[in-house]
């Protein structure tokens, strides 16, 4: 299954997740710097960046050598415009989070549930292992997933939206052989246009798993973008900070 490289490259992609705005970016990038110390100096690696909202922020704060990475030609180049018309320089590359490049990094992100996406489970496991590679001693990973064991109890079967221009977007949700998997339907007058997500619901004990293999130790556990504790019962998100 690689619905992500079809989804990724789409127009509608960019339409349909257009109210994630800077905001809840910053919000995590404060909890960065407010969990681990202001440095910037440190060498920042933002694993499948898209269309680039954390690693211009990262750039904007004055973290000047920042690298962001992924999969979509199309948000890449969005990406590079933002940053283009800001005047910053923030190195965009086009490729597989599984084959990161062959640097050494002090920080790496991967934010907004960017996580979980392949089909096996060592392929997701992968990434992680990529990432402790290309970390520097002392260095963190923070990962920003979903909380699975929240989805499995409060998920939302159906929902449907109006769209910029009119558009208006169904969701269906369901889970499924451990993954939630989604159904988007985008009606445009007398077209409509289906495609699909499918995330794989890892735990906080698969995470522990994945980054002690790695090489990388967790020291921090939040359930939002504030930094509330975690918690499996009520955190809406797993924020994970790890340290090689």
């Amino acid at each position: 299954m690689s619905w992500y490289r079809d989804w990724f490259l789409d127009a509608n992609y960019s339409v349909v997740y257009e109210h994630r705005d800077d905001r809840e970016a910053e919000q995590v990038i404060d909890l960065i710097e407010q969990t681990i110390g202001l440095e910037r100096k440190r060498r920042v690696l933002d694993v499948g960046c898209g269309s680039g909202r954390h690693s211009i922020l990262f750039a904007l704060r004055g973290y000047s050598d920042v690298t962001g990475i992924d999969l979509s030609r199309s948000l890449l180049d969005e990406a590079r415009n933002s940053a283009e018309k800001l005047r910053i320089a923030i190195q965009f590359l086009e490729r597989d989070m599984r084959d990161l490049p062959k640097e050494k990094f002090d920080l790496a992100v991967n934010l907004f549930t960017s996580f979980g996406y392949f089909d096996k489970d060592e392929e997701n496991a992968s990434v992680i292992d990529s990432v402790g590679e290309v970390l520097n001693r002392g260095g963190y990973f923070v990962i920003d997933f979903l909380n699975s064991h929240f989805v499995r109890e409060h998920l939302v079967a159906h929902d449907e939206r109006l769209l910029p221009g009119g558009m208006r977007l169904e969701q269906s949700r369901w889970i499924e052989e451990g993954r939630v998997e989604k159904r988007l339907l985008i009606r445009n007058g007398e077209e409509a246009h289906e495609y699909v997500e499918s995330v794989r619901l890892f735990e906080l004990e698969d995470f522990e798993r994945m980054f002690h293999h790695a090489g990388l130790q967790i020291e921090y556990r939040f359930g939002d973008y504030t930094g509330e504790p975690f918690d499996a019962d009520r955190s809406k998100r797993l924020i994970l900070f790890a340290k090689k």
